[in-house]
């Protein structure tokens, strides 16, 4: 069955939704999509991991207070965002000497996508799915990855008495995303060829975010590409099942799918300050990863994310928080090697080139950090108080 494209496709082709939502080892063949192992020769090589005994101390000290703060696009919406969140309320960025205000702002994303922030120059920084960025970083987009930041956050799912039960049931249905390309769209994609299936097996229909459930539930569709916290809800409320799971999909879990992307303009401008914020989510990680209770708890008071606060923290239990540079390295590898097979690149582009160009090792920054235990600079109770 041919793809039914319904929605301003050019559009939406590059202002993708890279805010929606959201391997360990190389995948070399599951079931369709073939990707190659990031240690052969034969590719080409990733930036050395920068001298960790580079002086980041005295490199930002040269640059903080010049110029122009760095602009991060919004991150207090959303349970995928946690780690920055936290980064910022417990203290971490001013722990690395960050100042707001004069090293950082954030800036509203006033409904446009982060891929058109970085491109106007309307921001620094914005979190991305890997996926949701392959076709502006394809289309020219100027700007590199430069953390992992976690993995899981995209599901698809069915209703409970639609007959579907994994995706293998898929082949000759209809399936609802936000718009194609996103991620979402290439969740699904990825899961079809995992079966042997291609996107001409299957009908796509875009609807936008407030409709997209109401799809399924009336019955438009047979399945929809969602976001894992209204996935668990949809679930909850309304009887639907998810039948795939970038959280748990073996071939995709330990895959770092959200990823802090930097205009390479600011990277040009303030790589020191840049690699602070980088280093400041770290350590946040660590502590994110050891509490997920207490941090799905502050974001919920803090109204960082609507809803029920047991389901944020079960979310937050199948994220991992690999904020190593190997972890960055090797999911890019893996996204756009599939992005090739599945003909989401243009014909004329060189995909080694492209990979070198879309991520970026910051000096400063340790690959991981290698410890296990952390206590914030700020006491996290505080922050169980509901917002006002």
């Amino acid at each position: 069955m041919k793809k039914r494209f319904v929605a301003l496709i050019l559009a939406t082709v590059f202002a993708l939704s890279v805010l929606s939502g959201c391997g360990s080892g190389a995948l070399k063949e599951t079931g369709g999509v073939v990707t190659e192992n990031i240690e052969d020769e034969s590719e080409p090589k990733a930036p050395d991991i920068v001298d960790e005994d580079f002086d980041l101390d005295a490199a930002f000290a040269k640059e903080t207070g010049v110029g122009d703060p760095i602009r991060i696009v919004s991150t207090f919406e959303g349970t995928c965002q946690v780690q920055t969140q936290i980064a910022y309320l417990l203290g971490f960025y001013e722990q690395e000497g960050l100042v707001e205000g004069v090293d950082y702002d954030f800036v509203d994303a006033g409904g446009e996508t982060g891929a058109v922030l970085l491109s106007t120059d309307q921001a620094d920084v914005a979190i991305g799915l890997i996926s949701g960025m392959l076709q502006p970083l394809d289309n020219g987009l100027e700007a590199k990855a430069i953390a992992g930041l976690h993995t899981g956050c995209v599901t698809i799912v069915t209703l409970k008495d639609s007959g579907i039960e994994s995706t293998k049931d898929l082949a000759g249905k209809t399936i609802g995303v936000t718009a194609l390309s996103s991620s979402q769209h290439i969740a699904a994609l990825r899961a079809l060829n995992y079966e042997g299936f291609s996107g001409d097996d299957v009908e796509f229909v875009v609807y936008d975010k407030d409709s997209i459930e109401q799809a399924l539930l009336n019955g438009a569709v047979d399945a929809i590409g969602l976001g894992d916290y209204k996935a668990a809800i949809l679930a909850r409320d309304e009887g639907a099942k998810v039948i795939f799971d970038t959280s748990n999909d073996e071939r995709l879990k330990d895959e770092n799918c959200c990823v802090l992307f930097a205009s390479s303009a600011s990277i040009e401008r303030k790589p020191a300050t840049l690699a602070k914020l980088v280093t400041a989510i770290q350590k946040a990680s660590v502590w994110i990863a050891n509490n997920p209770e207490l941090s799905a708890q502050i974001q919920v008071a803090q109204g960082y994310t609507v809803g029920d606060v047991n389901v944020n923290t079960d979310l937050l239990k199948t994220y991992q928080y690999p904020t190593s540079l190997s972890s960055l390295k090797e999911a890019i590898y893996r996204n756009f090697d599939d992005a090739q097979v599945l003909g989401l690149l243009k014909e004329d582009t060189d995909k080694a080139a492209l990979i070198q160009t879309s991520y970026l090792f910051l000096p400063g920054i340790k690959d991981g950090l290698d410890i296990t235990e952390i206590d914030p600079p700020k006491d996290p109770q505080q922050f169980l108080t509901a917002k006002e």
